[in-house]
């Protein structure tokens, strides 16, 4: 296996790509740091220390200028995306495909001409790397710059191993103008509603001069406080690109840019603050499409917010079953001690 992935890291290198090592089994760079790669490609010999001397690495592939236009759309809990965009999109599926690990996803490798925009991090003060768009039929993820992606044969966290579906060279692309405005179509931002029985709107104000929606997210500032209450934090540890890892929970990682986003690599699931919620109470069953509003007044609750005011025909039987005695104490029982960890 050792000259297999030496030998892969050097088919992708003489692709004109940027090599990079990845933790075995993992989905992060082995480097200390790997910034510097986003700004020149890794040489030869630097590929052949990597991955000839047996640490089994995983191969990742750095994105942007740095790979010649190296991007990849990365397909998750797929359920119909990636056939939709193949009718929709044929060219893009004429060279090389990929299997994620996961089994439940796929990777089509591209060279663009022109990279999007995403806009701007400010944190960073640099561009923005990368844009996610959830459908029904599944997830996808563009990646494009200050990001790298695993590719084959690479082993994912479960065992399984990165493959090709079909194989041949990358497509090229002279830009994905077309796809994005799709993808915006078929994705756009979730606007969720809150409506109760006395027709109270979204716009509506609390006690507090805040929306029902802008009260949780208030009281649950980033997904650590929501991850905290739910006893899944030991210790954090920051990574070299910043992201907060959360060691002991399968590779749980914490964006740094905006704290309310994450993303756990042995459920392939991730999300923001009411899919960590929903992650902890469900696991990777859940759906936020679906249970968002059950999490919406059960994280409400929790923080001690009267939600009666926004009641709608059947969140009674929410309440019912998440808070029986109608105050804190139902919260206090099902998880003692996590109210000194909240930060509201």
């Amino acid at each position: 296996m050792k000259d297999a992935m030496l030998k892969s890291a050097l088919f992708y290198h003489n692709e004109g790509l940027c090599v990079i090592p990845v933790k075995p089994r993992d989905k992060a760079p082995a480097l200390e740091s790997w910034e510097e790669y986003q700004r020149r490609p890794s040489t030869e010999d630097e590929i052949r220390t990597w991955f000839g001397n047996g640490t089994g690495y995983n191969i990742g592939i750095v994105h942007g200028e740095v790979s010649n236009g190296y991007v990849t759309l990365d397909f998750d809990h797929d359920t119909g995306l990636f056939a939709e965009m193949r009718k929709r999109f044929p060219p893009f599926f004429t060279g090389r495909l990929e299997q994620s690990g996961s089994h439940e996803g796929y990777h089509i490798p591209m060279m663009l001409s022109e990279l999007p925009d995403f806009g701007y991090n400010k944190r960073q003060e640099r561009p923005r790397g990368n844009k996610t768009w959830k459908t029904k039929q599944g997830h996808c993820n563009l990646r494009c710059r200050f990001c790298q992606t695993v590719a084959p044969p690479s082993i994912h966290p479960t065992g399984n191993r990165y493959r090709f579906i079909q194989k041949g060279s990358i497509v090229t692309i002279d830009n994905l103008s077309d796809l994005l405005t799709w993808l915006d179509k078929v994705a756009p931002p979730p606007l969720p509603r809150i409506v109760n029985a006395q027709r109270h709107t979204p716009g509506e104000r609390l006690c507090g001069g805040k929306t029902l929606l802008e009260a949780v997210k208030s009281a649950w500032p980033d997904a650590l406080s929501v991850f905290r209450f739910f006893n899944l934090v030991d210790r954090v540890q920051e990574e070299p690109d910043g992201e907060l890892r959360v060691l002991g929970n399968g590779g749980l990682l914490i964006n740094s840019d905006d704290k309310t986003l994450w993303y756990n690599f042995s459920d392939e699931m991730g999300g923001g603050l009411f899919e960590a919620w929903g992650w902890c109470r469900f696991g990777s069953s859940y759906n936020n499409q679906t249970q968002f509003r059950n999490v919406l007044v059960e994280m409400a609750q929790a923080a001690g917010i009267d939600v009666t005011q926004f009641y709608k025909r059947g969140d009674e039987s929410i309440t019912k079953e998440t808070r029986p005695d109608g105050d804190r104490s139902y919260w206090h029982k099902q998880y003692p001690g996590r109210w000194n960890q909240m930060r509201v």
